[in-house]
């Protein structure tokens, strides 16, 4: 990613985080803040609206003990006073007084005065009687003063009642002095213009203020029963969020302003920033890039002699640097084609020499020069001593070079290289060498140094010849010189179709191409029970069909396939194959399958892993499967062979222990594995029965086999007294030639439907 795209992404990163602060941090902040503002303007304003009402009611109830608490109303109620209405009630009076109606009732709560001002509502005699009779009924009864708002058939009304008492409120009362008011429209927009809101009034239940929300807006319900002392209804009204819709309007306008301001702050910034440091940045890349495409480190970056900012001490910093790299280069180049010691060029070197003359010349001579136990020469006689050796051998080669090319390419090993050169050549510059080696040893005391050198004339004009094929012909030459015995000359050409090393590499190379072509095959050897006979088991042995030499015996491939490494892939063929083909006959004729593990599958772990799989992938009866380990594995890390049996136990797997008698290991030593089963090797039946010592040692074997509790095969049984022995001294099960030699599955099937017969093992 180019550096204005990371910055362009830095930049709009920043950017947005700020924005992103302003939206969910500082945004939220002030909406709260607002709509604190607005739930404390709603609170504020129910406040305002119970308080208007409850000054309506004081100013109600404050006229109401006016008149009430008078002796000319006591006398009036009396009968004793017959001036007081035309005196004091009138149209003026009652709309003085800011009530609809004014009514006395005597103390048994009938109407002894009504008074209805005419404005009000306009009703009919009947309709006014009809309603003074409804609000005297609700009066009567209830002694001492009260206030109601309730519900007629006119609407809601307001009332409040007072016994008539003598003007120091003295008693007793004569009667009951009542004002109501009318809640009409005029009465609601008295109430919203004191408390400056759209007031209204209905119909209520609740016992408490209430508050919802939608749409932002508020709508209050106060009951008016927290005012007066009965009410049926209540004031409802609706508020609008005015501090949250200013603030939301303020911070859209703020946030797009702050888009615009931030979109333009980029631009400008990154504009700046293009000029004044990306272009120039770029500019020297680019020359860089052109001095790495050219390869010339002689090549600079252009300055700009009239700045001196950072940018430009930086450009200069890698001329600096790129002088210093091509003064470098030139030392390490020939470091790295230059032996430190002996000054002789090493291994690239040669390489790079033999790409030059290859295709100059049809042949090239080689000489590969090994010296034999340099080791012990810097230990016997010091690592100085051991260097002037090779030094004294560099100029000795340097010497005998002409036109050639000598180099150093390991710590003991040289090699020398001359176009044109035949073996005949070759010869006595080696000898030579040989000779100067052997002179300078005695010369300086040093006994033991030879050295042994392998010759070749390569066909570098072959199109197959490469540098590879030449060392490797080289080494092989020289691994078998050193087999053959050190301190000696030795020429590719005479043991090109003889060389162990050789049929070693062929080996592994058919061993690979066989593993990948299926050339393998599995042949199985039948155990058997004699009395009564059944075949008890197979023990799978693999076998090799070459398709040049044909049959390769085991006894050949299996020791270089431990060797190299192959000895694991070739077990889990064999253990994949045999599973996959005994399976039926196994489970069907009840047989166990013998297969045979290696001490490099065990100390691997690729076994158990493969076991594992293939278990649980061909779903085989494991308990129908025994696993031989041979006795010279026995002898390694015991713990390790405990935890291999262990782990084949917990699956299952029976345990087997081959060519018992071939190796070292003690009775003791056995027993702690667990065996379930032993297999005396066949050299123990080879002098049975002439050889006294082998029939004797054999007897003991069973018998202490017996005592252990462990079952016994006897391998290697092919004639009838060796059988008739066997069976004399023990219950062993058998495998030998007597019985079976080893079989392709198709024979094995074939004998296994004529002899075999049920047998639970």
């Amino acid at each position: 990613m180019r550096i204005r795209t990371k910055l362009m992404i830095a930049m709009a990163l920043n950017i947005l985080v700020f924005v992103g602060v302003i939206f969910f941090v500082v945004r939220p902040y002030f909406i709260e803040k607002s709509m604190e503002q607005d739930r404390q303007t709603v609170e504020s304003q129910i406040a305002s609206v119970k308080e208007t009402l409850a000054n309506r009611k004081h100013m109600l109830e404050r006229t109401l003990v006016d008149w009430a608490v008078w002796n000319d109303a006591y006398a009036f109620i009396q009968g004793k006073n017959d001036s007081f209405v035309s005196s004091n009630i009138s149209e003026a009076s009652l709309d003085n007084l800011n009530v609809n109606a004014i009514m006395f009732l005597d103390r048994d709560g009938n109407v002894h005065y009504s008074k209805f001002q005419k404005a009000s509502l306009a009703l009919s005699a009947s309709e006014q009687e009809a309603f003074i009779s409804e609000i005297a009924t609700r009066v009567k009864g209830r002694d001492g003063k009260q206030d109601a708002v309730y519900a007629s058939e006119y609407g809601p009304v307001l009332y409040a009642a007072h016994p008539i008492l003598r003007s120091d409120t003295s008693g007793p009362a004569q009667g009951t002095l009542v004002m109501l008011e009318f809640i009409s429209a005029d009465f609601i927009a008295d109430l919203s213009a004191q408390t400056k809101l759209p007031l209204a009034i209905g119909p209520s239940e609740a016992g408490e203020t209430k508050t919802s929300t939608q749409d932002g807006w508020t709508r209050v319900l106060i009951p008016l029963d927290l005012v007066f002392e009965e009410a049926e209804f209540g004031v409802t009204f609706v508020v609008e969020p005015t501090h949250y819709r200013n603030t939301v309007t303020m911070l859209r306008l703020g946030m797009v302003a702050l888009l615009v301001l931030g979109v333009g702050l980029f631009l400008s910034l990154f504009w700046t920033i293009y000029h004044v440091v990306i272009r120039r940045l770029m500019k020297i890349v680019g020359e860089l890039k052109q001095i790495t495409i050219e390869r010339d480190s002689r090549l600079r970056v252009s300055l700009n002699e009239q700045s001196q900012d950072e940018i430009e001490q930086m450009a200069a910093s890698m001329n600096e640097v790129l002088a210093a790299l091509e003064d470098t280069r030139a030392e390490v180049l020939d470091k790295a084609y230059r032996d430190a010691l002996t000054q002789l060029p090493n291994r690239l070197a040669i390489e790079d020499y033999f790409s030059s003359v290859r295709g100059d010349h049809n042949q090239i001579g080689v000489i590969g020069l090994d010296l034999d136990n340099f080791r012990r020469i810097n230990d016997q006689f010091g690592h100085r001593t051991g260097d002037a050796v090779l030094i004294y051998i560099a100029s000795r080669l340097n010497f005998y070079k002409e036109d050639g090319f000598v180099a150093r390419i390991g710590a003991d090993e040289f090699m020398f290289l001359h176009p044109k050169w035949t073996l005949d050549e070759l010869r006595p510059v080696a000898r030579r060498l040989m000779r100067d080696l052997s002179d300078w040893s005695e010369m300086n005391g040093v006994k033991g140094l030879t050295s042994t050198i392998g010759l070749d004339v390569f066909a570098s004009l072959h199109p197959h010849h490469t540098y590879e094929v030449m060392m490797g012909r080289l080494d092989v030459v020289l691994h078998e010189a050193k087999l053959s015995g050190k301190n000696r000359i030795l020429a590719f050409q005479e043991i090109e179709d003889g060389s162990h090393y050789l049929q070693t590499l062929e080996m592994e190379r058919d061993l690979r191409r066989a593993l990948e072509n299926d050339e393998f095959e599995l042949y199985y050897q039948p155990i058997v029970s004699p009395h009564p006979f059944a075949v008890r088991g197979v023990e799978a042995l693999i076998r090799w069909n070459h398709p040049v030499k044909g049959q390769v015996s085991p006894g050949l491939f299996i020791p270089i396939a431990e060797q190299l490494g192959l000895i694991s892939d070739l077990g889990r063929w064999v253990l994949r194959q045999a599973m996959s083909e005994m399976k039926g006959h196994a489970m069907r004729h009840h047989l166990f399958l013998s297969v045979n593990v290696s001490k490099r599958q065990i100390a691997d772990g690729s076994f158990l892993a493969e076991l594992e799989d293939v278990l649980a992938e061909s779903s085989f009866d494991p308990h129908l499967l025994h696993v031989e380990i041979t006795e010279s594995d026995v002898g390694g890390n015991l713990y390790e062979l405990q935890q291999f049996i262990q782990s084949l136990k917990t699956l299952g797997v029976k345990i087997s222990l081959d060519d018992f008698g071939v190796g070292t290991s003690s009775l003791s030593f056995l027993q702690s594995l667990q065996l379930d089963l032993i297999k005396i090797d066949q050299n123990f039946v080879k002098g049975i029965p002439e050889n006294t010592f082998d029939r004797a040692l054999l007897e003991g074997l069973y018998q202490t086999f017996h005592t252990l509790g462990l079952d016994i095969v006897t391998e290697g049984v092919e004639r009838p007294e060796q059988l008739a022995f066997v069976l004399e001294h023990s219950s062993s099960l058998i495998q030998g030639y007597h019985y079976s030699k080893p079989v392709p599955l198709a024979q094995l099937e074939h004998y296994l439907k004529k002899t075999v017969t049920l047998y639970d093992w």
